[in-house]
């Protein structure tokens, strides 16, 4: 994470250069020096997760990434040095799982993209946010992100606005743990960020 550390300065000149971020109620905790948190936002394409991670700085921001990505050992080293951990979707496996946890416990902040892939579309979540925030007693913080899937040298000359809005976070302390509980929050994350969704909807139409 020491490279990560060093460039970040670097990678948040050229995103300004890029963009125009306006990042709308975000959570004190996530402001605040060690306090853990599981980020579940939506997932557009690969642009989104720089957004997020600027939208977080200085602290650093760790994904949970499909084990498909790290296939060359090129993109192992990017990924594992941007703070990016392997996960099977269909199976996790037990030390992705430790890993994600441990990072927690130390107060970091972990996105996940609950949807499990790229899509514009209101499709169902899946339980891994949920049930990972639940396991490590951290809140649940739904966001949600508008803004372009990639970012292309056109941006230079033209930076398009890039909205991330948070939702209230949803607390885990003290709930019973199962897949009951889990499901419970899966719903609540799902319903705060259709309510973000529909917040950015109607004030694009307004502007």
């Amino acid at each position: 994470m020491k490279v990560l550390a060093a460039v970040s300065p670097g990678l948040k000149v050229l995103l300004e250069r890029v963009g125009k971020l306006d990042v709308i109620n975000q959570p004190g905790l996530l402001r605040e020096g060690r306090m853990a948190a599981v980020i579940a936002c939506n997932h557009v394409g690969w642009a989104d997760s720089l957004w997020m991670a600027y939208a977080v700085y200085p602290r650093q921001l760790h994904y949970m990434s499909k084990q498909e990505l790290f296939g060359s050992t090129l993109s192992r080293w990017v990924l594992e040095h941007g703070g990016s951990i392997p996960i099977n979707r269909a199976n996790p496996a037990p030390s992705s799982i430790k890993i994600a946890m441990d990072l927690l416990r130390r107060g970091e902040i972990i996105l996940i993209y609950p949807s499990g892939t790229r899509s514009e579309e209101d499709i169902a979540f899946k339980r891994g946010a949920a049930t990972l925030a639940l396991h490590a007693r951290v809140p649940l913080v739904p966001a949600f992100y508008q803004g372009p899937k990639h970012i292309q040298v056109t941006h230079l000359a033209r930076r398009p606005l890039i909205r991330v809005i948070f939702g209230s976070p949803i607390p885990t302390a003290g709930l019973p743990p199962g897949k009951a509980t889990a499901l419970d929050l899966t719903r609540q994350l799902k319903s705060a960020i259709t309510e973000l969704r529909l917040i950015t909807e109607s004030e694009r139409r307004a502007a």
